[in-house]
């Protein structure tokens, strides 16, 4: 059995089994398309070849990210392979990260900051946040991210509003990098909606949270009409993918005052171009699609494979395992 593995993480994995060839390349699209071959069976990559013309052995796909959006127009697509993704690796740090940026704006910590430098204090009152009990968060995709997210606001006393594929509270089956994280049986949310429901739930909510993937039916899912229906005090957390929300529309929004602000750690474009109307704007903080940027991620993803492993050999469903409904259909999933 023979594994093609990018060195960006391949290079750490001190536990392969003696029994699988692999082999090592680098991560760019050039890397791969160079030592793709025919008898490759199994593929360890974030990035997915272009040529593809030797890859007639291939079986399974362990994709090194959360998302599987480089999946949707690409010609492996159509072929009968086993994919899995790296959902939920992250899941500790976005949601860190998400909780940090709902601390940072609700008690306005960016204003002490430059009131420090300025070397004069306003009127303590003046600068006094409301708690975050009682306040509402509506998390987009209710995955391993958003179930970890609303584990550490459920401890803040937010409500949770998570806005699922289904209005159901169906048990987590993906990737825990941690045995007592998450919300493994979607017990937290006062309520779980379906994505129809999202233009219902939005204007009551203070924080929304997009941790969902990016698919056909995600894409621009935050446009001119939804955004519209925000409170002006409302703030948008982007720790999924750029695209979700449609960036003109954002900006128009946020310039009429439809809500309070966005923090956008991803975007339609990466890297974000100079030129971006992004990067000055007063309402938007931004942060280099690094919310899941952490140590020991190559340890995880050891493990998340190792695992996968077995149950590939077993013929066992794997972890993360995503479901086309057809070739042509859109990528499951949630970060």
């Amino acid at each position: 059995m023979r594994a093609l593995i990018t060195q960006d993480v391949g290079q750490f994995w001190q536990r392969l089994p003696a029994d699988l060839d692999a082999r090592f390349c680098p991560g760019t699209i050039a890397g791969l398309n160079a030592a793709l071959a025919d008898d490759i069976e199994i593929l360890v990559t974030d990035a997915l070849p272009t040529a593809i013309e030797h890859s007639a052995g291939l079986r399974w796909v362990q994709l090194l990210s959360s998302g599987a959006n480089q999946f949707l127009d690409h010609p492996l697509r159509e072929r009968d392979l086993l994919v899995s993704s790296a959902a939920g690796i992250c899941a500790v740090h976005i949601a860190e990260f998400v909780v940090g940026r709902i601390l940072y704006h609700t008690r306005a910590f960016g204003a002490f900051a430059r009131y420090q430098q300025a070397r004069t204090w306003p009127d303590r009152a003046a600068l006094a946040g409301p708690s975050l009990r009682g306040q509402r968060a509506v998390l987009i995709g209710y995955g391993g991210v958003g179930r970890e997210t609303a584990r550490l606001l459920a401890a803040f006393g937010v409500e949770v509003v998570a806005v699922a594929r289904e209005a159901a509270r169906r048990p987590y089956t993906g990737y825990r990098p941690y045995p007592d994280i998450g919300d493994p049986e979607a017990r937290l949310p006062q309520q779980v909606v379906a994505a129809e429901e999202l233009p219902a739930v939005l204007p009551d909510a203070d924080f929304v949270v997009v941790c969902a993937a990016l698919n056909p039916a995600t894409y621009h899912l935050l446009d001119a009409a939804l955004l519209a229906r925000l409170k002006p005090a409302a703030i948008v957390i982007n720790v999924a993918r750029g695209a979700i929300v449609e960036t003109a529309a954002l900006l128009r929004a946020l310039d009429a005052g439809r809500f309070a602000h966005a923090y956008l750690d991803v975007f339609e474009e990466e890297p974000l171009p100079v030129t971006s109307p992004l990067w000055l704007h007063e309402h938007i903080s931004l942060t280099p699609h690094m919310a899941g940027v952490m140590p020991d991620a190559a340890v995880q993803l050891e493990k998340l494979f190792l695992a996968n492993l077995t149950r590939y050999r077993q013929g066992a469903r794997l972890i993360n395992q995503l479901d086309w409904p057809s070739p042509r259909g859109a990528a499951a999933g949630e970060s």
